[in-house]
């Protein structure tokens, strides 16, 4: 679903609204039984766009530890409880740890919700328990021009735009029915090992990621033919794995300045190679654009029964460019460049790195 509104002049939002979910079925016949399907299977995924803009903002402590990571297992036992009201074998009956009979700490239900609920900053005791929400949630991307209209932005301004973005999935990559599930009066009856109902969907990994591309940004063209813009970029991805009980959680940080002026009718003369101390002379535009950049990026593990939150990865990236863009002719245009990347690791077992890059190239166009 998309849709384009304009609630005000010059004031653009585009509202983006996705659910892909995909399902193959699989089963046996053998004879001398064909009408005794053996083995039914499930396999498939699902894919939405989600938000999960209440907990965009949530800072890590110092240690490293995360708020929403303690609320996702503080409310484990709220969302147990909400299970087992709905489940007449579990009903009123609670194990050694606390628990509902059938929803213990680790099960995959009662994990999955509560994941959700701690990330997308939702109340646990509202949250849906469906891993397969029905309604997909918007996304949105605004942009603003209307600040030209102003008499003194006139005066110092050609073009100034302010744009912002918000990109949120929720994923299931890959799930399939279990084979050992069992069910009466529409709930699950079978435990395994750990004395939690077997689900009738199993699935490995579920993941939700963010994206403000950008958080903002601010394009401005001056007067004197200066170009400069402003950009904030965030995003984060988290995932939880059901294998081992890990969560996952990569977020990045990136801020951009760039600069350009183009000068006008610049003239330049290079020596022909066809003919010795000849002289070629061009005129065209120089294009000078400069943009620097800081880039955040961190890794965390976290453990759902043991005392983790370890960075595995992630590194401060400092980047400068710079290009000079001179067109001798329609199909011939010169640039000179400049790149330079500076990794700065937060791990001990990683070092500091610096990439330079820098040349002069040569371009041409054959296309007519």
């Amino acid at each position: 679903v998309t849709a384009t509104i304009e609630p005000i002049p010059d004031l653009r939002i585009e509202l983006n609204a996705i659910r892909t979910y995909s399902r193959s079925h699989e089963e046996y016949f053998k004879a001398p039984f064909p009408e005794n399907p053996v083995s039914p299977t499930d396999n498939g995924s699902f894919t939405m766009s989600y938000l999960m803009i209440g907990t965009s903002f949530t800072k890590l402590n110092k240690d490293n530890t995360s708020p929403l990571f303690t609320n996702m297992k503080a409310y484990r036992l709220q969302i147990a409880e909400r299970y087992s009201a709905n489940n007449p074998w579990s009903k009123g009956k609670v194990d050694s740890t606390g628990f509902p009979v059938g929803y213990g700490p680790n099960d995959q239900e009662v994990l999955t919700t509560a994941f959700l609920a701690a990330y997308s900053g939702r109340n646990p005791a509202k949250i849906g328990m469906n891993p397969f929400p029905a309604i997909p949630l918007p996304n949105w991307r605004i942009t603003y021009d209307g600040l030209m209209k102003i008499k003194a932005f006139k005066k110092i301004f050609r073009t100034f735009t302010v744009s912002h973005a918000y990109l949120s999935t929720y994923n299931i990559s890959s799930f399939t029915s279990n084979i050992q599930y069992t069910e009466s009066q529409g709930y699950p009856t079978a435990l395994d090992v750990a004395g939690n109902f077997i689900p009738k969907t199993q699935f490995t990994v579920i993941s939700i990621t963010e994206q403000y591309s950008p958080l903002i940004k601010i394009d401005m063209g001056w007067v004197n033919s200066m170009l400069s813009d402003f950009e904030w970029r965030r995003s984060r991805n988290i995932s939880f794995s059901f294998v081992d009980n890990q969560l996952t959680e990569m977020s990045s940080d990136e801020y951009v300045v760039g600069l350009g002026y183009r000068f006008k009718n610049i003239r330049l003369s290079f020596i022909s190679l066809g003919a010795a101390g000849k002289k070629s002379k061009f005129s065209s535009d120089l294009n000078l654009k400069f943009d620097f950049s800081i880039r955040k990026n961190m890794t965390l593990l976290r453990r759902i029964d043991e005392d983790i939150n370890e960075v595995s990865t992630g590194s401060q990236i400092t980047s400068i460019a710079f290009t000079a863009d001179y067109n001798l002719s329609q199909r011939f245009s010169l640039r000179f460049y400049f790149n330079k990347d500076i990794n700065s690791p937060y791990v001990s077992n990683q070092y500091r790195t610096s990439v330079t890059k820098g040349g002069i190239t040569l371009r041409i166009t054959l296309a007519q």
